[in-house]
């Protein structure tokens, strides 16, 4: 069934900037919403058909900052906006990194019999073989769910960012299981935990990375815009 809880482009990409890094109280981005605390990007621009969401980090200068506003909210062309913005980070400090993809919203809850199981301290273990680094960050990326298959956790869908309104997947899958359906699995079992406790599931990746996107088409996600961080 159709969520309950509808957002439009322009919300749901402010919903994300939530989701994806730590604010501080004049609303620039600190670091990456993970128990590692990575850094922010200098820039994270959300490009929605409704509007783009602009967050800085907390070294940019003011007017540095006002300039990209202008610049972004002044053309519809991606790729001359960038060029732009790029130039003008790079007054300050050299460009390290750029990266670009697809977010997407999980609108559809479905109800129904699943081979995934929820991940507890009495089944964990499965996670071993596979999925060590999970393991260990497991009560950070709750809910877990697997798929176990030759004794071990072959598919997992996790929380890979956390907030009171909403939640982030992330979803691996084994590479000799792949093609099985088991990311469905995993990712509607989670999908049906985030319902109950009422957030906004959301799901990203990069535009490089063709298998998250072939994923995402499986599970008939809804694409509401384009995140981009440059650090």
């Amino acid at each position: 069934m159709k969520g309950e809880s509808m957002h439009n482009e322009f919300e749901l990409m402010n919903i994300q900037a939530e989701v994806l890094f730590a604010h501080d109280s004049l609303g620039r981005i600190t670091k990456v919403n993970e128990f590692e605390g990575h850094p922010a990007p200098r820039l994270f621009w959300g490009k929605t058909k409704k509007g783009n969401v602009l967050r800085f980090r907390g070294d940019v200068p003011s007017d540095i900052a006002n300039k990209m506003i202008e610049i972004i909210n002044n053309s519809d062309d991606t790729n001359i906006v960038l060029a732009k913005i790029i130039n003008e980070l790079e007054q300050q400090t050299k460009i390290s990194s750029i990266w670009m993809g697809p977010a997407y919203v999980f609108e559809d809850y479905k109800v129904g019999a699943s081979q995934a199981v929820k991940v507890t301290n009495d089944n964990r273990e499965y996670l071993e073989p596979g999925f060590k680094k999970l393991l260990t960050e497991l009560k950070y990326r709750e809910p877990c769910y697997m798929v176990i298959e030759d004794n071990k956790a072959v598919s997992v869908c996790f929380s890979a960012r956390n907030t009171d309104r909403a939640a982030e997947a992330g979803i691996e899958t084994l590479e000799e299981y792949r093609g099985k359906g088991y990311a469905i699995a995993v990712a509607s079992a989670w999908l049906a935990a985030v319902h109950v406790s009422g957030k906004v599931a959301l799901y990203s990746t990069s535009w490089d990375n063709y298998a998250s996107q072939a994923v995402a088409k499986r599970l008939q996600l809804t694409l509401y815009g384009t995140d981009i961080s440059i650090y």
